[in-house]
């Protein structure tokens, strides 16, 4: 049969256009993708910015008088490795919960997705850092629903063994009797937190919702064995953020100290201040400091536990230095722990960078 003539370079132009129309949609689709990130990016990097001048304010405002020149300046830069390192263990058994759900990442993907969610913990709800994660980690395949389970426990097992540490330890350190009792309060939820059961029971009612349905794998995959390399993991990121503050404390101790001197004052004698820091004493209180802390900050769901950490780990810092050398340890805490986050998000975004396939 004799084709109509034009016929081939009809469908040659059809298809021609229709692979250029294509490619327009890919280019809107990411390019709408690239604006929406860059704006939440914006917003955060705002709320970030704010945390840190309300610390700086703090700082200026504490009214302490204290001999800058006097801090040892390398032993407080050591706060900051101690707090980047503190946050490994955590990312690296969330790798392990994503792994056990049966979702394949690269481990440099997932490291950046882990790192970039701190960026969230600066705006108020805290809805953000688990957005920032789990939406760094469906760009590379990862499946929404189980991104978000895995954000929950490790987020929810890390706190709580922060809240049955800090109550264990709290027992040595000479805090008012309500502080105590409140500590322990909170075992028993945390307890039930950290029971693979408990975990399993809401992920198998989300899963038979319309909008959290799942494969039945996700909740099999909670057990024992997650649970417990997660909190060991936890136990270790907690430590070394004692570990960080003790530091600061110590820096900035030998600096109070010399001010004291300065000024002549009988109220405090320099030897018992380092002597009561510079021991195992002084270690633990800065452990539970920071564990309860951060408890406080979660419960608050205010910008990065603003003001509730502060306070919670002021009152605790202050059984073992004076109350304003309390408040501005953990003020400058804050502050090197942002610094630690940030060092953190650069490596691992270099990492992902150096470690990119390139298309084919």
């Amino acid at each position: 049969m004799h084709q109509p003539q034009g016929t081939g370079t009809g469908n040659g132009n059809s298809t021609g256009n229709g692979t250029e129309i294509a490619k327009k949609g890919w280019r809107s689709k990411h390019f709408r993708a690239f604006v929406l990130r860059l704006a939440i990016l914006g917003i955060v990097g705002y709320f970030l910015f704010l945390t840190l001048r309300n610390a700086w304010r703090q700082v200026a405002g504490s009214g302490l008088e204290l001999d800058w020149r006097a801090v040892d300046w390398w032993v407080f830069a050591w706060s900051i490795p101690c707090g980047m390192l503190a946050l490994l263990p955590a990312c690296f058994a969330w790798q392990r919960i994503v792994g056990d759900f049966g979702q394949n990442v690269s481990w440099p993907n997932s490291f950046y997705a882990y790192f970039l969610g701190h960026f969230g913990k600066y705006v108020p709800g805290k809805a953000m850092a688990v957005v920032l994660r789990v939406g760094e980690l469906h760009r590379h395949g990862v499946a929404a629903r189980p991104a978000v389970v895995s954000v929950f426990i490790e987020t929810l097992t890390g706190i709580a063994t922060g809240a049955i540490l800090g109550a264990c330890l709290i027992v040595v350190v000479n805090v008012p009797a309500w502080i105590k009792f409140a500590a322990w309060a909170c075992i028993p939820f945390a307890i039930l937190a950290l029971m693979p059961h408990s975990f399993r029971w809401v992920v198998h009612r989300v899963a038979k919702s319309r909008i959290g349905k799942m494969p039945p794998r996700i909740a099999e995959a909670i057990d024992g064995r997650m649970m417990l390399r997660t909190v060991c993991a936890g136990l270790v990121g907690w430590l070394l953020q004692g570990t960080a503050l003790w530091v600061v404390l110590l820096a900035l101790g030998s600096a109070y100290e010399a001010s004291m001197r300065e000024i002549g004052s009988g109220g405090l004698i320099p030897d018992s201040l380092s002597g009561e820091v510079w021991s195992l004493h002084g270690w633990t209180v800065c452990v539970a400091s920071v564990s309860l802390g951060a408890l406080a900050g979660f419960v608050s769901m205010l910008p990065g536990g603003a003001v509730a950490r502060e306070v919670a780990s002021t009152w605790i810092l202050a059984t073992i230095v004076p109350q304003p050398i309390a408040l501005l340890a953990t003020i400058v805490m804050r502050i090197t722990s942002i610094i630690a986050e940030m060092s953190m998000i650069a490596i691992a975004k270099y990492i992902q960078w150096a470690n990119r396939i390139e298309p084919s």
